[in-house]
């Protein structure tokens, strides 16, 4: 058991240690409550448990009898707290009463579908029921054995991506799966937003769709972390109604969560780096012989940390570890099983590990960095304490607006959670590709607008003409027939968002190999010529763009910097769909709508991934004005408050602009997304109403949800951006990266002006 106030003593004394301990939260430990189930379960489960010596906690046997009386739930609750027990259970439960029963299990990542077969596996071998009722259906699985899935198992675990693919074969080979299918369970629901999300929920779409077709409608089982709105985000990814099980029973240790603030050098005007100050504790934990997982947020990074870490206490290198994407699965396994009997003392991870993967109780960890959202902080701090002891869980913030905010804002850090998960049924893009998707499976009509809860029956009309404008579709009677000369399924992906797509290839000796597809304004923005690219955790340098064949030629290139480039961009709102008026007098107007956004794109930074200093700047060419309409949210600042803020001697100008950065920088806190989700513009006097405006826009063709989430969310918006500047350490008078500088402003972050800002903020909030 670690000796907390020891720990915290022995910290103090070393070198490195400047008061960087700024907060240490108590989460006290919890007292397992047990639940009955309604019915019995069936002996070999029920022998399965009382051999094992497990009880069933509350909120499991709760979900079980929900899932028994044939409702939809969603689970969202902590780490380690059971959730796969309740789907698994159910499912095999319903197996022994009618053996013909199916059921789809979907996992978002290969790794994690194989970590959840095995244990499942294991489940299954010792109830003695067959292994060749449970089976795994993707790409890595040979031919022959999917045959063999198809035709014998009950339950049949894939992902998003192979189920996309292999939708058009269900009527054909999934049949029987299909006719018999009783449950589809979703695990880490959390992971599905923005545009992966978006894709995903249409995705689903299509297999009710096919599913009604065999007059099947299955229960669904949803797992999450802990989430904002469950209930509501469960409907829009799915399009059905969901119970939430979100009240945890399971018992857990007590924990210190430590708050682990960046000193900053007021002569340099410069925080200290994050990565230094993870190395530093790293090594501490360690040597007082704590068990302990360091999160990061790269590859690069996770592999530093093990090796300076091994070098400063060689005589237990052995005994440290990375653990990231690109080894092998053998290695994996290797490393999780000696980690779990504490052979490994220490480990640096990606977040490869904080998804469901069984690593078993340890004693501490350290997030190098939030890793955000607050499900993945509380996922990651999770890892810890999954037995009864005290444990210890340290945030250490990057450089950046977000994690500092959370370091210099405990009570919204340990608050109730205020992020909503954003996806979309609106974006015409996105539509677009799942119809082209949906008609390769089976004809659309023209009444079906409803299956993919497309509300407005012309909106989807006006899809299906255009696809049969650019010849993709054709019209039959009432139907919609596939035309396109391309295989939709595999031409659309679920990180797609348009039909303007790239293909990434990856230059060889002899010939080139395809790697994977990104939209276009994606690549005019991160796949420019000289620009790192980051891929399944690989980095790669870009050679050559080609855009009149729509193609990236890139090579695998360890390098120790990325890149970042800059644009100017020019906005022009298009249709207002919501305006309000808010404050004590109703000065501040507020609308929502869609506009056109043109973006220039002029040079890049190339800038060191350990020092972050800015080590060289290059000029853009060739590359073309990007024109698209999006969504955005935007404001007017009342002309008696421009007046006072102009007497004041505070520059108009430089304070809209670090009002929209820090806006931008704190908007990942009201829904879950990177600030470079979004652009913004701040215009000191617009032509038109001739008052200062700021806009907030959805970086993405059609947009994705985000700026109308900002719509309904203003006032807390505002609120969160006046403390991430008020609690800032910076002394400069234009701010600092962690408060209204944006290493991607177009405009050099000239003019910024931080006192301005939050005076304005200031006026803003109290009229609230």
């Amino acid at each position: 058991m670690v000796d907390f106030d020891n720990f915290i003593k022995y910290i103090k004394t070393q070198d490195y240690y400047r008061n960087q301990i700024t907060h240490i939260q108590h989460i006290p430990s919890k007292r397992a409550e047990f639940g009955v189930l309604e019915k019995p379960l069936r002996t070999r489960l029920q022998r399965w448990l009382d051999n094992k010596g497990i009880k069933l906690w509350k909120h499991q046997t709760e979900a079980i009898n929900l899932i028994r009386r044939d409702s939809n739930i969603i689970i969202a609750t902590s780490t380690a707290s059971g959730k796969s027990l309740c789907y698994n259970f159910s499912v095999l439960q319903r197996i022994f009463e009618h053996p013909e029963t199916t059921a789809i299990y979907i996992f978002p990542t290969k790794a994690l579908a194989r970590d959840q077969y095995n244990s499942l596996s294991s489940l299954m071998s010792d109830i003695n029921v067959k292994e060749t009722r449970l089976g795994i259906y993707d790409g890595d699985v040979e031919p022959n054995v999917k045959k063999q899935v198809l035709e014998n198992v009950n339950i049949i675990i894939t992902n998003p991506y192979g189920l996309h693919y292999y939708l058009p074969w269900f009527k054909r080979k999934w049949a029987r799966i299909c006719k018999n299918l009783k449950y589809i369970i979703i695990d880490e629901v959390h992971i599905y937003r923005g545009i992966f999300g978006s894709n995903f929920a249409l995705l689903m779409r299509r297999l009710k769709r096919i599913l009604k077709e065999f007059n099947t409608k299955p229960i669904w089982i949803l797992s999450s972390a802990t989430i904002n709105n469950s209930k509501e985000f469960a409907k829009k990814l799915i399009g059905e109604e969901f119970i939430v099980v979100d009240c945890d029973k399971s018992p857990s240790g007590g924990k210190k969560v430590i708050l682990w603030d960046l000193p900053y050098d007021s002569f340099s005007e410069k925080y200290h780096s994050a990565h230094q100050e993870t190395k530093n504790l790293f090594i501490t934990h360690l040597k007082k012989n704590i068990q302990t997982l360091t999160f990061t947020l790269s590859r690069k990074m996770a592999e530093l940390q093990a090796i300076w870490t091994r070098e400063m206490i060689p005589q237990i290198k052995e005994q440290i570890y990375s653990y990231r994407a690109g080894i092998s699965k053998k290695k994996r396994r290797e490393i999780e099983n000696n980690f779990k009997n504490r052979t490994i003392l220490g480990i640096s991870s990606t977040n490869a590990l904080e998804l469901g993967i069984d690593i078993g109780s340890l004693d501490a960890t350290i997030s190098s960095g939030f890793p955000g959202t607050l499900s993945s902080f509380w996922q990651q701090i999770g890892r810890s304490g999954r037995g009864e002891e005290l444990s210890i869980s340290t945030l250490i913030p990057m450089e950046n607006p977000l994690d500092l905010f959370y370091i210099h804002n405990p009570d919204i850090l340990f608050g109730p959670i205020q992020e909503d998960i954003p996806i979309t049924l609106k974006n015409k893009y996105i539509v677009q590709n799942h119809l082209s998707c949906a008609s390769k499976e089976n004809p659309l009509k023209e009444n079906e607008f409803v299956l993919f809860d497309i509300e407005n029956k012309d909106f989807y009309l006006e899809c299906l003409e255009e696809l049969i404008l650019k010849n993709l579709l054709m019209k039959r009677g009432n139907k919609y027939y596939w035309k396109g000369n391309f295989y939709p399924n595999q031409k659309y992906g679920l990180n797609d968002l348009s039909d303007k797509i790239y293909k990434v290839m990856l230059q060889g000796d002899t010939e080139d190999q395809f790697l994977t597809t990104e939209d276009e304004s994606f690549v005019f923005r991160d796949l420019h010529l000289g620009a790192v690219y980051l891929y399944e955790a690989e980095t790669y340098v870009v050679h050559e763009l080609d855009i009149e064949e729509k193609k990236v030629y890139i090579r695998k290139e360890n390098v120790d910097y990325y890149t970042q480039s800059l644009k100017s961009t020019e906005i022009t709102p298009l249709e207002v769909i919501y305006e309000k008026k808010i404050g004590l007098h109703s000065e501040i107007e507020v609308f929502f709508g869609n506009v056109k956004v043109e973006h220039e794109y002029y040079s890049y930074k190339v800038i060191d991934s350990l020092t972050q200093n800015i080590l060289s700047r290059h000029p853009l060419e060739d590359i073309p004005i990007i024109k698209f309409e999006s969504q955005a949210v935007w404001f007017y600042i009342p002309f008696e408050w421009q007046k006072e803020l102009e007497m004041n001697n505070f520059d108009l100008g430089g304070t809209v602009h670090a009002i929209e950065h820090a806006m931008i920088a704190m908007a990942p806190a009201l829904t879950q997304i990177s600030r470079w989700d979004l652009g913004g513009v701040s215009i000191e006097f617009d032509p038109i109403k001739q008052q200062p405006v700021i806009h907030i826009y959805d970086a993405y063709r059609g947009g994705i949800g985000i700026s109308e989430q900002l719509f309904f969310n203003i006032k807390q918006l505002f609120s969160i951006t006046y403390r991430l500047i008020k609690t800032c350490s910076c002394k400069t008078e234009n701010g600092c990266p962690c408060c209204c500088l944006s290493p991607r402003c177009g405009n050099q972050n000239e003019p910024l002006d931080k006192k301005g800002a939050l005076f304005m903020l200031d006026k803003i909030i109290n009229s609230l």
